[in-house]
């Protein structure tokens, strides 16, 4: 599939395949491409004629539905930049990016105005409906800016990352190496818009491939719509585990499902094995960051049939480059833990008005994407942790991954998070949260015991609480630093058994 021309022209090729072929459905309608293109143009035109500067920032808020996805497709075939605000934010953290971004023109859909920024310059999608004579897209060069998405905005200073059409090409490209879509293929959205799922948008289309929306979030519809024919879909673990709880399910219900992909968060590789057995042999992984999206590295549904890659995230994808390095820059051997670092066409032009961090963040064309990890003797890329998670603990540095793959792996643990607190004497303290089934044969000293007994006495938890789920921020991530919060408002209400 080429990708050297533009994201305008690969969408109107790609709907040039079949025009009466589906492209889009709900469980009320379907658009075939040749009406997709016909609403894209039409809110295409009214958005040229709200903005006459090309190049304009356009912030998009809301749920996901046709419209969204058709106001996405115009405001990158008009031209102009997007700035995607997911509703789950709230309205707080999007005012904030609103401010830092400072867009031109805000879209909003009617149930998420209460979770938008207040603006003087707001549209509903559906006055983008408004017919306009004539549309001239806009083929933008690959340098320009696309899109400003905001990272960082739930534990820390959120930062605006700016991705080029060539970071979105390079994006299409690695994702079309892994996926090999095709016309046949069917794409569920479910996770939000403003995140990883746009990144599915261009390449299903692009293919001749359909997107599906199911009819609600709810297990039911989701997994209906995933029986119905659905090819691919894309959600967090925790989404995965939820469509784990419906009982009955097994391979043969989902005959057309090629690729259930995870990302944003690891899958312990007992929870990969129970998905396997509950959705077939289609689990995948991609890892990605929003300084470089979705393709970093992947691991494929026949990768994950060995046992002993589980663990890990894949090799390096398409077009991407993978390489660990020490604190002054230098690669490490094979099996050493150091900083990840990528490069290829999908690392971002930079930062937003922070060209420092951005000096700091990407160096020769490589960008540090603050993860650490190690690669294998085959290049296999396998995560410890945030470098600023890094727990300095009686003067030994420990890395929370590595105790959380130990619990991981214990029969019973649904999911772990290892954090520190301060402590007088340790400087920081390891403690762990977990959710274990409530049949559970571990007890909470059988937890620590074994971390003992596989790690030593300085990584083992000096403290372990068992909850029944674990808070999440808007995209469903596990914010390490809100544990001990999290942890003490159980306390106060004697939510918690703690060890």
């Amino acid at each position: 599939m080429p990708t050297a021309g533009s994201l305008v022209q690969l969408l109107y090729e790609g709907a040039a395949l079949d025009p009466a072929a589906v492209a889009v459905e709900t469980g009320d309608e379907a658009l075939t491409y040749a009406e997709l293109m016909q609403r894209v143009e039409l809110a295409g035109a009214s958005l040229q004629r709200l903005l006459p500067d090309p190049g304009s920032r356009i912030a998009l808020c809301a749920a996901n539905h046709p419209q969204h996805l058709v106001a996405y497709l115009a405001i990158l075939v008009s031209g102009f930049v997007w700035l995607p605000l997911n509703p789950a934010n709230g309205r707080s953290l999007n005012s904030v990016i609103a401010q830092k971004a400072k867009p031109d023109l805000l879209l909003v859909d009617p149930e998420s105005v209460e979770h938008a920024p207040e603006s003087d310059r707001s549209r509903l999608l559906d006055e983008l409906r408004i017919e306009v004579p004539r549309f001239k897209p806009t083929y933008a060069s690959p340098d320009s800016v696309a899109a400003i998405k905001f990272t960082g905005g739930t534990s820390g200073e959120p930062k605006g990352v700016v991705q080029t059409h060539r970071n979105m090409l390079g994006v299409i490209e690695n994702m079309q190496v892994f996926f090999e879509f095709g016309p046949d293929d069917c794409n569920l959205v479910v996770a939000p818009l403003t995140h990883g799922s746009s990144h599915y948008v261009f390449p299903v289309l692009v293919a001749g491939g359909r997107h599906r929306f199911p009819r609600d979030r709810s297990s039911g519809s989701i997994l209906a719509a995933m029986r119905d024919n659905t090819t691919v879909a894309f959600m967090p673990p925790t989404l995965i585990y939820k469509l784990l709880q419906q009982p009955g399910l097994s391979p043969g219900q989902f005959p057309a499902l090629r690729h259930l992909t995870f990302s944003a968060a690891p899958m312990p590789p007992d929870r990969i094995v129970e998905a396997q057995r509950a959705f077939g042999p289609c689990i995948s992984c991609l890892y990605g960051q929003t300084e470089a999206p979705m393709t970093i590295s992947a691991l494929g549904t026949g990768e994950m049939r060995d046992p002993s890659l589980l663990g890990t995230a894949g090799k390096a994808c398409g077009s991407s480059r993978v390489r660990v390095v020490d604190d002054a820059g230098v690669e490490v051997p094979a099996g050493t833990i150091g900083n990840i670092e990528v490069t290829g066409p999908i690392v971002m032009q930079g930062y937003l008005d922070e060209p420092e961090l951005t000096d700091a963040t990407v160096r020769d064309g490589w960008l540090r994407t603050g993860d650490l990890g190690f690669l294998d003797a085959s290049g296999y890329l396998t995560l410890s942790g945030r470098a600023s998670e890094v727990i300095i603990t009686g003067g030994f540095n420990v890395y929370p991954a590595e105790i959380e793959n130990v619990i991981a792996k214990i029969p019973g643990i649904r999911e772990c998070c290892v954090y520190s607190v301060g402590d007088p004497y340790w400087g920081e303290r390891i403690e762990a949260v977990v959710v274990r089934d409530a049949n559970s044969a571990f007890a909470g000293a059988d937890i620590l015991q074994t971390v003992r007994q596989e790690l030593g006495p300085v990584r083992t938890p000096k403290a372990l609480h068992i909850v029944e789920s674990l808070p999440r921020n808007a995209v469903g991530k596990v914010v390490r630093r809100d544990m001990p919060e999290f942890i003490e408002s159980l306390q106060e209400q004697s939510d918690v058994q703690s060890v």
